[in-house]
């Protein structure tokens, strides 16, 4: 037997975790120029921490490639061709991660020691 639907309306999100609402002390004023420049420092910075991150990853799958033995030339291509790219993303993805920590530990670090 399914369960029936509840007829009372659903509880407004908003209402019940409005004490969760961070409130800032700064106004809402026009955004720093200065400050949108950093954060695109750092999305620049860190897309060319991944793309250096993929290539190296890629070598490093070229120069490593898995042993098989291919039923065909074009399945050889395509494994040895995917097997770097997957080096490439995972290498990518570590180099993205620990960039991250780099910089998210300190930030985290800054808004406690000023009491946000």
């Amino acid at each position: 037997m399914p369960k029936r639907r509840r007829s009372e309306p659903m509880p407004d999100v908003f209402e019940t975790f409005a004490h969760r609402v961070d409130e800032c002390d700064e106004p809402s004023g026009p955004i720093d120029a200065a400050q949108v420049a950093k954060g695109a420092g750092l999305s620049l910075g860190l897309m060319v921490l991944a793309a250096f991150g993929f290539v190296l990853g890629f070598w490093t799958g070229t120069q490593n490639e898995p042993d098989l033995a291919y039923d065909h030339l074009v399945w050889e291509g395509v494994i040895k061709v995917g097997f770097a790219a997957l080096c490439g993303v995972l290498a990518a993805a570590v180099v993205l991660a620990l960039a991250a920590l780099a910089i998210g530990v300190p930030w985290v670090q800054r808004q406690r020691n000023r009491g946000h």
